[in-house]
């Protein structure tokens, strides 16, 4: 439904979630040569457990997206993201309400980081998502990638069963789905190229895809509930381009339109690799609209120091 739908491209995720019993191909054994030639994913029997790095201290945009559909609450997103000069680190939480337990228990809890490279891209990134959907539907998910290293470490419970390939190749320079987030809504962009102008690839454990914003302008935001962000953004496109790991029956385009908007961070509060922050995510399927909107944003310095943006 459109609520999932806006929830999930919030963070970079696929347009629904994939239940684990997908049919295996005819592939190698994991860890062999002939696995290392198909897939860019080492699966581990165990998880790493948590991030192996420390960022440092940085600035953290702290707020909760309320969820609206026919304007009934129907769930909301906790989001905080730290970014400091030498990295980020996102707790993310999504969890359903009112109207729409009424077709799904659907929840998630995700957590990552990551450090970037000498030109400011992520270079080295950790990932943990945890999806749930009623006791019987769950999934764990650890991806981490070293900076320099051509493959991933993959942890999942229940196992992934693969439906197709993802290169090396084709999993160059991709980064996990919280990693994107950071890249498309957080990071500045090359001076005098549009704030909504960019393409990250995304690598989810199984499916590479590619996330693509395209400028539609700008907008005032207006309040739709107490708290609520009110004010200018700049409105993206959000695009989902499929490249990899999925069946041919499904590489088709992804059904809805879907749009970030984005308001700068006060010039104060900026840094390296902090100039947006996302105010609000709209999905838009037929006749069905979900909406996503800032409560409560606000940016807090290491030493306390607050702005709150209305």
């Amino acid at each position: 439904m459109a609520w999932r739908l806006s929830a999930a491209a919030l963070v970079g995720l696929s347009m629904t979630l994939t239940a684990s019993a997908q049919e295996q191909g005819p592939f190698p054994e994991p860890g062999t040569d002939a696995w290392k030639t198909l897939f860019a994913v080492d699966p581990a029997d165990d998880p790493m457990g948590e991030s192996p790095f420390d960022i440092g201290q940085g600035t953290s945009y702290q707020t909760t997206l309320k969820g609206q559909l026919a304007g009934f609450d129907v769930g909301r997103v906790f989001l905080t993201v730290t970014v400091s000069d030498t990295g980020y680190s996102v707790d993310y939480q999504m969890e359903q309400r009112g109207v729409a337990r009424w077709f799904s228990d659907g929840e998630a809890k995700a957590n990552a980081s990551g450090l970037f490279g000498e030109d400011g891209q992520i270079a080295t990134h950790y990932y943990y998502n945890h999806d749930y959907d009623g006791e019987e539907k769950q999934q764990r998910t650890e991806l981490f990638r070293e900076a320099g290293s051509e493959r991933l470490h993959l942890w999942s419970l229940p196992a992934y069963k693969f439906r197709q390939p993802v290169s090396v190749a084709e999993a160059e320079n991709a980064v996990d789905p919280l990693a994107a987030l950071v890249a498309l809504a957080f990071a500045p962009v090359p001076h005098g190229m549009p704030p909504c102008e960019r393409r990250v690839p995304v690598l989810d454990g199984k499916r590479r895809f590619d996330l693509v914003m395209i400028p539609d302008g700008k907008e005032d935001v207006r309040r739709n509930g107490p708290g609520r962000y009110s004010g200018p953004a700049i409105k993206c496109k959000l695009e989902q381009h499929k490249i990899a790991g999925y069946k041919e029956k499904n590489r088709g385009d992804v059904e809805g339109d879907m749009w970030v908007y984005l308001a700068e961070v006060p010039e104060e509060m900026r840094g390296p690799h902090l100039r947006y922050v996302p105010v609000k995510i709209v999905a838009r399927q037929g006749i069905i609209g979900a909406s996503l909107q800032a409560k409560k944003p606000k940016l807090v310095k290491a030493d306390g120091t607050e702005s709150k943006l209305h």
